[in-house]
């Protein structure tokens, strides 16, 4: 059964309000209390009530959220509190680290966040940036990884695989990585990060494959985002066809019909050429509507799936047991047992959609795969054949509601997790192209770099070419293992630190999104 929810929209005053009864006298009913702390008071009374790790969280007095004032904005003030809350609970699984341990960004929350509209924009479709990304190569070269078609990049000629070779004037040392024993902090990284994130014009010396240079001012501006970056089909010997599509971020299902018709259209594509075998290009997709992962997972699944489980949401425990009276009092009456993982609403049952039949599906991944796009991958792997081909995903099997207001900021905080037919989910530290992980399963692929040489759909590019060896050859092709150049012109192997670090993109996923929507409640 489809999951029925109701959008939740809180105020500060709402939420302040709604705490008041069970707090502290000398914490949220204190009447001299300024905006910041009022605001930094309900963010941690609705984590007590709805974190998916409350049983971590201390008493409101012990914490006291109101301490955290160091910082330069409210924002900030905000994102230090979460950051300290989240890094309370412990997995067992991953050395006793803390569930949102970001081991790229100690002491920051690897999921929870405070957002101040721009990842609900990009949610809906609409980002405002220069609308590429960039990656650190394996050998210290930047080069543009995706360029969102009808963004300020592509009409500035910008195309995946360009060479960056300066930027705002600074070249060599000034943008490459020079410390690669904590690349993430490096003087070069910081500089090109900012650049590319937080400026409003950005001028980049290119050099593109046929080794032609370019320099090109791009100013950052709105744009409506297509998630489907680009599609193709491939006659392979043997008979088969494979149907290639390079899917970019789950925008919310029912805001963005154009989107599910696009998807529609591909699917519709596919079937008319007699695909054998589907490749989904979700190595730079962080995640969003969960509702958007259902309608692709559907597109995907064989027939044969139709009816059975497809996967199964358990909120967190004060949800389960009817213990969470913010937002009871805001949004109820919710039926007793309503987020009982028992209860149909929170049972979702595969229904086939599209005239595709496969049984067989290639996910291409890397670090930046997230989030929904796990859920997707991981809903599928009892029914299909599966195969990863690519690096380690992000790792979040937990996911938000959504529209949570705090004071005007949108406030992301896990309060569920999903576990698909066989009970599978657990993948904190990422999926594996190949292996197994406690309460994730075994993953069948090939574990293997990309090298941004060239663009998507080119048969030569590092990871379709290996999806393709295999649906060809029933065999993934040898590849060499990858080296980084250090300073001193000796190559050294880069470790899994330093090889994840270096493939950083234009807009980091620091935030990966998978969203829940409540539309309705019986």
């Amino acid at each position: 059964m489809k999951k029925l929810f109701y959008p939740i929209l809180f105020s500060c005053a709402i939420v302040v309000s709604a705490c008041k009864k069970s707090s502290p006298n000398n914490g949220p009913n204190n009447t001299d209390a300024t905006k910041l702390q009022l605001t930094q008071d309900s963010i941690y009374m609705i984590a007590q009530e709805d974190y998916y790790w409350n049983n971590s969280l201390p008493s409101y007095n012990d914490f006291n959220p109101r301490k955290y004032t160091r910082q330069s904005t409210d924002l900030l003030n905000y994102s230090d509190e979460i950051d300290h809350y989240t890094q309370l609970s412990a997995n067992p699984a991953d050395h006793n680290l803390p569930y949102e341990y970001d081991p790229f960004n100690p002491g920051s929350s690897k999921y929870s966040f405070i957002d101040d509209g721009t990842i609900n924009g990009e949610l809906n479709a609409v980002k405002g940036d220069f609308g590429f990304n960039y990656f650190y190569t394996y050998a210290n070269v930047i080069r543009v990884s995706l360029v969102y078609p009808g963004s300020p990049a592509a009409s500035a000629g910008l195309q995946r695989s360009d060479q960056i070779i300066g930027i705002n004037g600074q070249t060599g040392n000034s943008i490459y990585i020079t410390n690669l024993k904590d690349p993430a902090n490096d003087a070069g990284y910081k500089f090109v990060s900012n650049a590319v994130n937080n400026g409003s014009t950005i001028t980049l010396q290119i050099r593109k494959a046929n080794g032609t240079e370019k320099t090109v001012t791009i100013n950052a501006k709105s744009y409506t985002v297509n998630p489907v970056v680009y599609t193709n089909t491939y006659a392979l010997k043997g008979g088969k066809t494979a149907g290639y599509m390079v899917f970019n971020s789950f925008v919310t299902l029912d805001k963005n019909p154009d989107v599910q018709a696009r998807l529609d259209s591909v699917f519709n594509a596919f079937a008319s050429k007699n695909v054998t075998d589907l490749i989904v290009d979700l190595r730079y997709n962080g995640g969003g509507d969960v509702d958007m992962s259902i309608y692709l997972t559907n597109l995907i699944a064989p027939s044969s799936a139709t009816g059975s489980v497809m996967n199964t949401t358990y909120w967190t425990a004060n949800m389960q047991n009817d213990k969470y009276p913010i937002i009871q009092k805001k949004l109820g009456p919710f039926p007793t047992g309503y987020f009982k993982p028992t209860n149909a609403a929170q049972i979702e049952k595969f229904a086939k959609k599209g005239p595709l039949n496969i049984n067989r599906v290639f996910f291409l991944v890397t670090g930046n795969t997230a989030s929904a796009s796990e859920l997707t991958i991981n809903n599928l792997r009892p029914k299909m054949n599966v195969q990863l081909v690519g690096d380690t995903t992000f790792g979040k099997p937990v996911g938000f509601l959504s529209d949570l207001k705090v004071n005007g900021y949108y406030f992301y905080t896990p309060e569920f997790e999903t576990k698909n037919s066989n009970n599978e989910g657990g993948y904190y530290t990422g999926m594996p192209p190949v292996g197994s992980l406690s309460g994730g399963g075994t993953f069948q692929g090939k574990r293997i770099l990309e090298n941004i040489q060239n663009d998507f759909g080119d048969t030569n590019e590092t990871l379709l070419a290996q999806a393709i060896g295999y649906i060809e050859n029933g065999a993934y092709p040898a590849s060499t293992t990858l080296k980084v150049q250090s300073l001193s012109t000796n190559a050294i192997t880069m470790s899994d630190y330093q090889r994840r670090v270096l493939a950083v993109k234009a807009q980091p996923l620091l935030k990966s999104s998978m969203f829940l929507t409540l539309k309705g409640k019986k």
